[in-house]
């Protein structure tokens, strides 16, 4: 008897362990099962999609130099200056698809097939439910063989737009970003770079007679129109006055009844030598910046593109004044305080 009531204890027990442990292996799964939908692991669970905690990297390499465009495509350099006011992503969209996200000193760089290409840029575009790719944006015409430098224009976070950039004003800048490497572009029209073609010297024989060379082509020459900054800019200042934005209207008016056709748009910003070089030569090239962006906002659209360059008081029209800042000395300045637009194109 005291056998068999042993027996029934221990069988007992073992029933209750038996019927803990299915409890617990449920809620194991169970915790599992959550942990696989939301993408973390549950506590005690092996995950090996998910268990890597190392952070993932937002930039790669900093920029060290553009290489030669390849002989069938265009490069193409996307990237942002650091900008304190602006902290959020700039979604970069390429016919309407998806290519990266930039952060402050990110650029991007990819290659195109010959042809239009339009690039939407939309600021903080995640909260606007991604809606930035159905705008329209900018359309450039690319060349092969070309380099194509575009930065963000970061005055108006409500519209983000590309200008180009010359290339000698690139290559200060871009060394003072870094490859935007977190995402993964999905715009077919980004290609990898081809290798660019080598430079072949052609050898010519012995006995060959002299080549005449021929005559280079005549050089494009762009009309040529200047806005005079006091009637654009307070002084010292990028703002537009009330004055400006109807200067620019007119001048956007004037320039789609004298060509039929824009090819591009150079805008060049000139200051007076009043103040420190460096800080004439930043306020000319945002106020180039911001008249080149006005004029593409009321309709003026070059088949290749604005290139904009501050050149500071590297090209005065007079020479003979004060470089002191006196109301005498900012009245003579006022000829060299100017925005020149140049324009290549078929005229009426």
């Amino acid at each position: 008897m005291i056998a068999i009531a042993f027996i029934q204890s221990c069988c007992v027990h073992v029933k209750r362990h038996f019927s803990m442990t299915l409890l617990l292996l449920a809620a194991t799964a169970s915790l599992n099962l959550q942990a696989q939908s939301s993408g973390v692991s549950a506590p005690g669970a092996s995950n090996p999609l998910v268990n890597n905690t190392s952070p993932i990297a937002q930039f790669g390499s900093p920029f060290q130099t553009a290489q030669r465009a390849p002989a069938q495509q265009t490069r193409v350099f996307v990237y942002r200056l650091a900008n304190a006011s602006y902290k959020n992503p700039v979604n970069i969209y390429l016919d309407g698809r998806f290519h990266t996200a930039l952060l402050q000193s990110g650029y991007s760089e990819f290659c195109a097939a010959p042809g239009r290409l339009a690039i939407q840029s939309v600021y903080d575009d995640a909260q606007k439910l991604h809606k930035g790719k159905e705008a329209a944006g900018t359309t450039w015409s690319l060349q092969a063989g070309k380099t194509l430098y575009l930065r963000i224009y970061e005055a108006n976070p409500l519209d983000m737009s590309v200008l180009e950039i010359a290339p000698e004003i690139a290559a200060k800048e871009l060394p003072l970003t870094a490859a935007q490497v977190h995402m993964l572009s999905r715009a077919p029209a980004a290609k990898a770079c081809e290798a660019p073609a080598p430079l072949a010297v052609a050898a010519l024989p012995v006995t060959a007679p002299p080549v005449v060379p021929e005559k280079p082509p005549k050089p494009v020459v762009p009309r040529s129109y200047a806005l005079g900054a006091d009637a654009l800019f307070e002084f010292g200042k990028t703002e537009l006055r009330v004055s400006g934005y109807n200067t620019i209207e007119v001048m956007a008016q004037r320039l789609q009844r004298d060509f039929r056709q824009v090819d591009r748009i150079r805008v060049v910003g000139h200051s007076d030598a009043i103040g420190k070089p460096a800080r004439n030569k930043a306020l000319s090239l945002a106020r180039a910046e911001v008249v080149a962006h006005q004029l593409r906002d009321r309709g003026v659209h070059p088949l290749q593109g604005y290139r904009t360059e501050g050149q500071g008081a590297e090209s005065l029209i007079r020479t003979d004044c004060p470089h002191k800042l006196t109301p005498a000395s900012k009245l003579c300045h006022a000829p060299n305080r100017r925005v020149e637009i140049l324009v290549y194109g078929a005229k009426n």
